[in-house]
């Protein structure tokens, strides 16, 4: 069950999912930027994850989809801030909030306590 959700995930990911920086780079340069930042949308869907996911052999399907759903937030988070917030710095700064505050709603709703 978790390579199916792992190989759909990683499908979906990368041919699916809007380039959430075309608002800031433009056209032209979007994919470059995608290239560039687009791995800190990994490690930070995975921060988020981690925030109420406990690692274990038999429910590994349940963090690949927490995962996954935690990219596609994020990339329609930055996406939908971008049309309206084209800098870069504070687009950032907007982004780590919400990182924060995802970390805390979604430990609070699945358990884990965390602290920063």
């Amino acid at each position: 069950m978790y390579k199916i959700i792992s190989l759909l995930s990683f499908l979906i990911r990368q041919f699916a999912l809007p380039n959430p920086f075309v608002n800031i780079a433009g056209e032209n340069y979007a994919e470059l930027v995608n290239y560039i930042f687009g791995g800190i949308f990994i490690i930070l869907a995975y921060i988020i994850t981690g925030s109420w996911y406990v690692s274990k052999k038999e429910d590994r399907w349940v963090g690949s989809i927490g995962f996954f759903l935690n990219y596609v937030l994020l990339t329609f988070i930055t996406l939908g801030v971008s049309y309206f917030i084209h800098n870069i710095y504070w687009l950032s700064g907007i982004i780590i909030f919400v990182v924060i505050i995802l970390c805390i709603v979604e430990s609070k709703l699945f358990g884990k306590r965390i602290s920063f």
